[in-house]
């Protein structure tokens, strides 16, 4: 076949293209496991919004037969039409096909768990770490790197967060009430019973933020963002919300504003 005389219809296209990814992960001896960032990298190159992305992570986990491919069509029909679409569905079809499960959802021993909370204390960065249950009381995590990393039913009180990135983390049954977060960026992040009462939220991004009967009481929330989260049955009592944007925000209509301050 000459390049330039011959059209390959699309669904050969997507197949080239996925053998093409399983070829070239096998040459980098990439089988084992995958790094948020490198599913970021495949998505970036269909400009799929990263809160997708981490949707799509958290929702994959034990899922049932069939339920990867149609996350993929679903993703693949939010995201803008190109001509490398199937390149990029391709690629991240065989890169969770390969080996994410055992990378993103294996269980944590406690000797990693305590590897991973020295290193964040070290180097306020923790990338996809394992630190369900950890006790961060009053630590100071400003500008920490915390994108995809477990943090559920941890103890945050008192923490500083502020300017940190925790995108696509789990803080679900976490503590943060009195903590700063502002600036902090939580998209797509799942909060879902989380206690983050009289925390300073003043400019955090939590853009489609699952944050279903969450406990924001006393918090202030002034300028943040929280378009597209999922507010269901939250807890906004007394809350501050001057400038904060609900822009197609789920659930509204379940929140408790009693006493809130706009």
């Amino acid at each position: 076949m000459e390049p330039g005389h011959h059209r390959i219809p699309e669904h050969l296209a997507e197949a080239v293209f996925t053998r093409a990814a399983r070829l070239h992960l096998q040459s980098q001896g990439s089988l084992d496991s995958y790094s948020l960032a490198e599913l970021m990298e495949a998505g970036q190159a269909a400009n799929i919004p990263s809160e997708f992305i981490h949707q799509a992570l958290h929702e994959l986990h034990q899922p049932p037969p069939g339920f990867l491919r149609h996350k993929i069509n679903t993703i693949a029909a939010l995201m803008p039409h190109s001509r490398w679409q199937p390149f990029a569905v391709a690629i991240i079809v065989v890169t969770l096909s390969l080996g994410g499960w055992h990378f993103l959802f294996r269980p944590p021993t406690l000797e990693s768990s305590r590897q991973n909370l020295e290193t964040l204390l070290r180097d306020k960065n923790c990338e996809q770490c394992r630190l369900n249950g950890a006790d961060l009381r009053g630590k100071n995590l400003s500008n920490a790197n915390l994108e995809g990393a477990n943090l559920r039913g941890a103890n945050l009180t008192g923490v500083n967060l502020s300017n940190a990135n925790l995108r696509g983390a789990d803080l679900s049954g976490a503590t943060l009430d009195q903590a700063n977060l502002t600036t902090a960026d939580l998209s797509g992040a799942i909060l879902s019973g989380t206690q983050i009462r009289l925390a300073n939220l003043t400019g955090a991004k939590l853009v489609a933020t699952r944050l279903k009967a969450s406990n924001f009481e006393g918090a202030d929330l002034s300028q943040a963002n929280l378009q597209t989260a999922d507010l269901e049955q939250v807890n906004l009592s007394g809350a501050t919300l001057k400038n904060t944007d609900f822009t197609q925000a789920k659930n509204l209509e379940t929140v408790d504003f009693t006493g809130a301050k706009p």
